[in-house]
């Protein structure tokens, strides 16, 4: 991708053509300061998107540092996954961080994480269960990772589904509420939730 060579050309023609517009003095930059107030919210937005999306695959997501270790500890092998482009540009998926999130997953009083992680040539989705006491690793759900320049990525975004929302079962043909806390997992405009029963994660709409 070439939308990173942008950013920094916006920059320094803002730097140059706006020294006499913007403070008056034509062999002197404008300051930072100065073109920062000039520079409208739109185009803001497009230098600060333009900076995120630098090329395929350098998207990164901090995750909080306890994750990091139990990811070293239970899963040394497992990188953290990276979002195409295209996943990132997603904007029906409004979400924190597509790459984990932080819930009460089995309803008791104690948080709990999930994360996708690559393994191999799948993208697979791990819960932390009680990571402040007796971390448990429990498999949510698996899936084929996509192919570009001979790296693997993720086209997927984790969001939570908090307790007591209102999901319609497809099966059940009405509206319920989550007893607890779940995991969605999305791709384009495909949600799939899955919610922990009887010690593992299964498709809500697959529930008993």
């Amino acid at each position: 991708m070439k939308l990173y060579f942008i950013a920094p050309a916006i920059l320094i023609l803002l730097a140059s053509c706006g020294s006499d517009s913007a403070d008056g003095n034509y062999n002197r930059a404008a300051s930072d300061e100065l073109i920062a107030e000039q520079v409208d919210t739109g185009t803001k937005a497009t230098i600060d998107s333009i900076a995120q999306v630098a090329e395929e695959g350098t998207i990164l997501h901090p995750l909080p540092d306890t994750l990091t270790r139990l990811l070293q500890q239970k899963q040394p092998q497992a990188q953290v996954a990276t979002l195409t482009d295209q996943a990132m540009a997603n904007k029906t998926a409004q979400v924190d961080n597509p790459l984990y999130l932080r819930g009460n997953l089995n309803g008791n009083s104690t948080p709990d994480y999930a994360v996708q992680v690559l393994q191999n040539d799948s993208i697979h989705i791990l819960a932390f269960l009680d990571y402040t006491r007796k971390p448990q690793e429990v498999k949510v759900a698996a899936y084929p990772a996509q192919q570009l320049n001979g790296s693997r990525y993720s086209t997927f975004q984790l969001r939570l589904a908090p307790q007591d929302s209102l999901v319609r079962n497809p099966r059940r043909q009405q509206m319920t509420s989550l007893k607890t806390d779940g995991i969605s997992v999305i791709e384009d405009n495909r949600t799939t939730l899955y919610m922990l029963q009887n010690g593992r994660f299964i498709p809500f709409d697959a529930q008993q």
